[in-house]
């Protein structure tokens, strides 16, 4: 069932949701036609240009950024970095705003460092989570104009990103009754990514000053968290219906990245049954939020707001208490509600 179909059954419109994804469609359509614009397209099959974040999650809003990266997945060229170079201009010439120059994106990204390096110490912040976004919130700009994008590198690097997952998770490897485990290698990487996450954010607090600390807050609480929920559920779903072979498991787990955070978590939500009083209140609690986003006047203040006066700030608190009843929704779905991913929580999600 899609979100749409849920909302429908249950006399919901879910507006904010429901505008974002017109507003992710129309950047991203803008962001190809203007790459393409002017100059023969410069890509082979060994590069693609990928989106992550709000764009890739279909949840735009009026002044999200762009944050993207060249995947590159073949033999090194100094030609990537022109291309990179040429990239940040033509997105830049969109109109739509950059993001952090100090972050993870708009830059370039080689597929090695992804798949071979999973743990160890050249496992990097920036590497994990590139890798974990690949497979929770990414998308492949379309600029060959073709729907297939089979043998593209976005393609080939999720395939060989999951290949280590799989093939390295003693649960498999060993033969072990695959009825009875999930794929832990990912499952923990996932768990790493969020905890990395949430110890970032209390760095940026420090290293930045405190700047843009409410607006950052607010993110880590509803849209972060949301993705981290999609790790979560991607892994419980092989446990719900374990796969024939690990062929089978690659496949499924490749066809989940390609569904946006919030519809796939609606979804495998209705098929544990939970009650639809928390899914209802997970998207309207959403909706909100990406309201607040998309409110200019809010933004700029939560982007002004330091920390030492957001608690006595009545719209951050109201923003604070929507995260909450967004934090108890989740806190019912996954710890109260007597069901099968009540189960699969408790024994592998926390030891």
């Amino acid at each position: 069932m899609t979100l749409e179909e849920f909302g429908r059954a249950h006399n919901k419109d879910w507006k904010e949701i429901a505008n974002a994804k017109v507003k992710s469609l129309e950047n991203k359509n803008l962001i190809a036609k203007t790459v393409l614009e002017d100059e023969v397209q410069p890509f082979g099959n060994d590069i693609d240009l990928v989106v992550f974040g709000s764009i890739a999650r279909d949840e735009c809003t009026a002044n999200s950024d762009v944050d993207w990266t060249l995947l590159v997945d073949g033999q090194s060229d100094p030609y990537h970095h022109e291309i990179g170079l040429k990239i940040n201009k033509k997105i830049k010439k969109t109109g739509l705003s950059d993001p952090s120059p100090t972050g993870l994106f708009s830059k370039i990204t080689f597929s090695h460092d992804l798949i071979h390096y999973i743990g160890g110490t050249d496992d990097t912040y920036f590497n994990l989570s590139k890798r974990i976004l690949l497979l929770l919130e990414s998308e492949r700009i379309n600029l060959d104009q073709s729907s297939d994008s089979s043998g593209t590198a976005y393609s080939r690097v999720i395939y060989g990103i999951l290949e280590r997952y799989i093939s390295n998770d003693s649960s498999f490897v060993s033969g072990h009754s695959k009825s009875n485990t999930v794929p832990r290698f990912l499952l923990n990487d996932v768990v790493r990514f969020w905890r990395t996450m949430c110890v970032d954010f209390a760095n940026k607090q420090r290293e930045q000053e405190g700047k843009k600390w409410a607006l950052r807050n607010i993110k880590l609480r509803m849209s972060r968290k949301l993705i981290f929920v999609k790790g979560l559920l991607m892994c419980a779903s092989y446990c719900a219906h374990p796969a024939g072979s690990l062929e089978e498991l690659s496949a499924a787990l490749n066809q989940i990245i390609s569904f946006k955070a919030l519809d796939f978590v609606v979804n495998e939500l209705i098929k544990y049954k939970i009650n639809d009083k928390w899914i209802i209140q997970l998207l309207d609690t959403y909706d909100i939020f990406l309201d607040i986003l998309n409110d200019d006047k809010i933004r700029k203040d939560f982007e002004d707001l330091p920390i030492n006066k957001a608690y006595s700030d009545n719209t951050f608190l109201q923003a604070r208490r929507n995260a909450h009843n967004f934090e108890e929704a989740l806190n019912n779905i996954f710890f109260v509600e007597e069901t099968a991913l009540k189960s699969f929580i408790l024994k592998y999600g926390v030891f």
